[in-house]
């Protein structure tokens, strides 16, 4: 019954919709005042979204490099995270850049919790621009140059020229659109009152808590959350002491979008998010238990720099600045064992599946480092499994081979064919499912690059495709190593000293991934056995059809060497 009303809903859902849209419709045709607010909320979110984007575009990189180098060390992160918010404004594109960081491997999680409670103390930079400038002047004056340079330059620039006109687009709706909040909430003044929300009883500081996390949720910035409370608060429509209450609760709001972005992250990425939603809960309880006392301070504070009494847009701009630097006070002695609660609380896996990429997170691909980041530590990893691999089909076990250099006793042991599976099931197993997954993430990178890091990708993208290549080689050289694997075979002293001189590359290569020689060794046997063969054919000590195999595994361990040692990605 329930699957049936649950069938019955979803079919109705394109028809619910649209009556939503023409309800909604309606009640801003009716309502002007409505319809301004709502404008100008939309237009804010929309100036929000060029400005990453643009943001984005013109760090080409940069921004997150910095903050990687930045935040190596915990007493530096905060700074850092509270800067970048500064400066981007938005805690939002922070944190998931943070989580990206953790993810990837870049940042130790003690300092990425740092980054995030910097980032909040960033994010109060926003309230003190709407409350200082953004309500004391008409700024549609200044939105409208803004607003045509932008559309302008986007349709005409390209590169990081358009990445600067996609900045102005979103400073101009930026501005417009908080002048239309303005003008909505004037226009609103004698249709609506909300001094009934005085916050007298203890049960209604929850529940206006309640609303600025609601409110945070559904529009996904707390700085328009903040805008719409600013603009209340300096019209008359809101009390002051209701409107600290809804900063907290935008604070808390915060935390959705790392929690949403935990669902696509690794397990350090959930961490992240997890000391993120601890920070903001603990920092949100305790300026709910000292709202009264911290409103008084922040009068005292307003009274010594020169505020007038009744400026409430800026001493919310300080509140908010106060109660986030007091749970950074609160919290920053207690990073370390926050940050081992949480990787007790999100523990690894315990074995990932061979198939598994470890690092090819969603929220890497926010950021070109992360992105470049996740796709090497990939990349090595099938390296790895491909130097493993290739032992197999040495028929040398790859502990002789990766571990240490390889010996002549442990070539010249007897081989049992049984023992040894097929290169190409083993690909099909452990190299083929991961290689997949680097391509599809590969193929979901769209953000841009400098061309160092486009040089870098297109370098890892071709190693890749030369690894394989170097297996399809020791996929065919296997076969014919078993055929002569018998102790008898006239091929099995030539087939060991190729073995051998192969399994030397590959064990410099595994130490030393810029090595360049490791076909030495090769090239030494391939030059004895072309003058041996000769000498055996000539003294028919060899059979011309057996020779002939023998020169075409020769050439086969030189393509495997030769695709080996094409330039690492890493010198890209």
């Amino acid at each position: 019954m329930v699957l049936g009303a649950s069938a019955a809903l979803t079919a109705r859902r394109p028809t619910l919709e649209l009556l939503g849209l023409a309800t909604a419709a309606a009640l801003l045709v009716a309502r002007l005042d409505i319809a301004t607010l709502a404008a100008g909320l939309g237009l804010f979110l929309w100036g929000m979204t060029h400005l990453e984007d643009a943001i984005k575009r013109l760090s080409g990189g940069t921004l997150d490099r910095w903050l990687h180098a930045a935040t190596r060390r915990t007493s530096r992160a905060i700074g850092v995270g509270a800067l970048a918010t500064a400066l981007v404004q938005s805690s939002s594109l922070v944190t998931l850049l943070a989580m990206s960081f953790v993810g990837a491997g870049l940042v130790a999680l003690p300092a990425g919790i740092a980054l995030l409670f910097g980032a909040n103390l960033g994010t109060t930079t926003g309230a003190w621009l709407i409350a200082g400038f953004g309500l004391k002047a008409s700024l549609a004056q200044y939105a409208m140059p803004l607003l045509a340079l932008g559309l302008l330059g986007s349709r005409l620039l390209q590169g990081s020229r358009a990445g600067l006109a996609g900045l102005l687009l979103g400073v101009g709706l930026l501005l417009l659109g908080i002048d239309f909040m303005k003008l909505g909430f004037e226009t609103w003044q004698d249709g609506l009152s909300l001094d009934g929300l005085a916050g007298e009883r203890l049960w209604h500081w929850p529940l206006l808590v309640l609303f600025g996390v609601t409110a945070t949720v559904v529009m996904q910035s707390s700085h328009a959350t903040l805008l719409i409370t600013l603009t209340a608060l300096a019209s008359g429509q809101l009390p002051y002491l209701p409107a600290l209450a809804i900063a907290i609760g935008a604070n808390i709001g915060t935390t959705v979008t790392a929690v949403i972005g935990a669902f696509g992250a690794s397990t350090a990425g959930r961490r992240l998010a997890g000391a993120h939603v601890i920070f903001n809960l603990v920092t949100a309880a305790v300026a709910l238990a000292l709202l009264l006392p911290m409103a008084g301070l922040v009068d005292r504070i307003a009274q010594l720099i020169g505020l007038a009494p009744d400026a409430w847009p800026l001493k919310l701009a300080l509140f908010h600045t106060l109660f986030n630097g007091l749970g950074i006070a609160l919290m920053l002695p207690f990073i370390p064992r926050l940050a081992a609660y949480l990787e007790r609380l999100f523990p690894e896996p315990a074995r990932l599946a061979p198939s598994q990429a470890r690092y090819l997170d969603t929220t890497a691909l926010q950021h070109a480092d992360t992105a470049l980041s996740a796709i090497e530590q990939e990349c090595r990893r099938l390296e790895r499994r491909t130097y493993h691999l290739l032992a197999s089909a040495l028929l040398v076990p790859s502990s002789e081979v990766i571990g240490h250099p390889p010996s002549r006793a442990v070539i010249a042991a007897p081989i049992d064919p049984e023992a040894w599976p097929p290169v190409n099931t083993r690909y099909h197993e452990r190299i083929k499912p991961l290689m997949a997954e680097i391509l599809d993430f590969y193929s979901r990178i769209d953000m841009p690059l400098t061309d160092d890091q486009q040089a870098h990708l297109e370098a890892l993208y071709a190693r890749t495709l030369r690894l394989v290549e170097a297996v399809r080689f020791g996929e065919v050289l296997q076969r014919s190593l078993l055929r002569h694997a018998a102790a008898a075979s006239p091929l099995r002293e030539a087939h060991d000293d190729l073995r051998l001189a192969v399994a030397e590359g590959l064990n410099r290569l595994a130490n030393d991934p810029t090595a360049a020689d490791i076909g030495a060794p090769l090239e030494e046997v391939r030059r004895h056995w072309q003058h041996e063969m000769a000498e055996r054919l000539r003294h028919q000590r060899l059979d011309p059809w057996l020779a002939s195999s023998l020169m075409n595994d020769l050439h086969q361990a030189s393509r495997l060497t030769a695709a080996l040692a094409s330039p690492p990605a890493a010198e890209a």
